[in-house]
């Protein structure tokens, strides 16, 4: 197994996948109204963060990406009182194998929605979503965070201004 595994890495590494383009219509139609969204970093494990990734280094690079594209970024307090309650979460898996990573990036939106068939009952749900896997080495770890996350955010970004103008 360990094998098999270290050769689905390295055909890996040779590719980068990802799925880093405009939403459709749909994705983009729920964005319509969001006074701006709270954002929430997933936590990193300990490898990772000793390689030199961390929340804090994606917490500050995301939100300069929404603040500088025009979209509020909001505090816990000021989500609650929103009635979509719009969260941008972002949640990187890194798994470590020797020199490399296999990295699975993924950003998406939630909010508060009603079903059709219940329009009182209410739940959170992703209604935007943008991922990516990569490989890549340990030195370069930290830099996921610009060539990776950043495209996934500016995407979600610019999605969000198109039917939301400011």
């Amino acid at each position: 197994m360990r094998y098999v595994l270290s050769a689905i890495i390295m055909a890996l590494t040779c590719l980068t996948l990802s799925t880093a383009q405009a939403a459709g219509s749909d994705e983009r139609e729920s964005l319509v109204g969001l006074p701006g969204v709270l954002v929430v970093i997933e936590e990193i494990n300990p490898e990772a963060q000793t390689d030199g990734l961390s929340v804090e280094a994606i917490q500050t690079a995301v939100e300069l990406i929404l603040r500088s594209s025009g979209i509020p970024v909001l505090t816990p307090s000021e989500r609650e009182m929103m009635p979509s309650r719009p969260c941008l979460y972002v949640q990187v898996n890194a798994l470590n194998r020797g020199p490399t990573y296999a990295v699975s990036l993924e950003v998406r939106l939630t909010q508060q929605v009603s079903l059709v068939h219940r329009p009182g009952w209410r739940m959170i749900a992703a209604t935007w979503n943008g991922d990516s896997v990569i490989i890549v080495g340990k030195a370069q770890l930290r830099m996921i965070i610009s060539d990776n996350i950043g495209p996934l955010v500016k995407a979600f970004a610019n999605d969000f201004l198109a039917v939301n103008p400011r």
